[in-house]
């Protein structure tokens, strides 16, 4: 671990010095973002469809160019996971419920930190909470969103189910010709399908309802809640999720 922020440290000190220019001299590096924001104790880190995926950052030249073949290396500082400083690929211990951060670095260039979680493995979803009916109106469209269409991810231990954080959830309506009625969005109102969970290992989307879509005055809309390990769903995946609809009466 000292070893490990010593490193680090020195790599912060040399990136303030000068540097030659040139086609395969690094002047940046890009971590941008992990394959997957969890890692399952034990396993090694894989992408949304369940394949193991090193870590990859990608080195720029000052003329913002990027220089393929950089050696960029790779490392955690905390101990809860093992990478290949080489490859990117990381293992995670057996220790859940715990996070590290990694970095990736060319010469004395650094990315800032990102951040792992360490998780047990989800087997299973069902239902959090229940679903409002949405009370919609032809005239205010501000009305016509629902309230949160919920899930929760979990782990089936010993001493009950523990919830599983960081780990993505994707809702999408459950016939696609269902687009013309409705949206699933999220807090900001804009269109998405993905969400991660919480702490409490909760996931939520919500409904924009398009009124003139609607074929009868009372209806449902389906959401179907996915949760994937390895690339198969868990337990209670896809999980159906129904949005009664009805108008609101003035």
């Amino acid at each position: 671990m000292r070893a490990v922020r010593v490193l680090v440290a020195g790599l912060l000190a040399a990136a303030c010095t000068d540097v030659d220019t040139g086609p395969n001299v690094a002047g940046s590096i890009e971590f941008p973002a992990l394959p997957f924001p969890a890692v399952v104790a034990g396993d090694t880190l894989r992408d949304t469809s369940g394949v193991a995926a090193p870590l990859r950052a990608i080195v720029f030249n000052s003329d913002n160019e990027e220089i393929v073949d950089a050696p960029v290396r790779y490392a955690a500082l905390e101990t809860v996971v093992t990478v290949d400083s080489v490859t990117g690929v990381l293992v995670a211990g057996a220790k859940a419920d715990t996070a590290t951060r990694l970095v990736a670095y060319v010469g004395s260039l650094q990315a800032p930190p990102l951040r792992l979680s360490v998780v047990p493995r989800p087997d299973s979803v069902g239902p959090s909470g229940t679903i409002d009916t949405l009370r919609y109106s032809v005239v205010d469209t501000t009305r016509n969103l629902s309230g949160e269409l919920a899930v929760r991810v979990v782990h089936h231990a010993d001493t009950g189910a523990v919830p599983v954080r960081d780990w993505i959830v994707t809702f999408t309506l459950q016939d696609p010709a269902d687009s013309t009625r409705a949206r699933v969005v999220g807090d900001n109102q804009r269109p998405s399908t993905l969400d991660t969970t919480s702490t409490a290992g909760v996931a939520a989307r919500k409904v924009r309802l398009l009124p003139a879509g609607l074929t009868s005055s009372r209806d449902s809309i389906v959401v179907l809640a996915r949760v994937r390990y390895r690339g198969t769903h868990v337990a209670g995946s896809p999980l159906r999720l129904v949005l009664p609809v009805v108008p609101r009466v003035p």
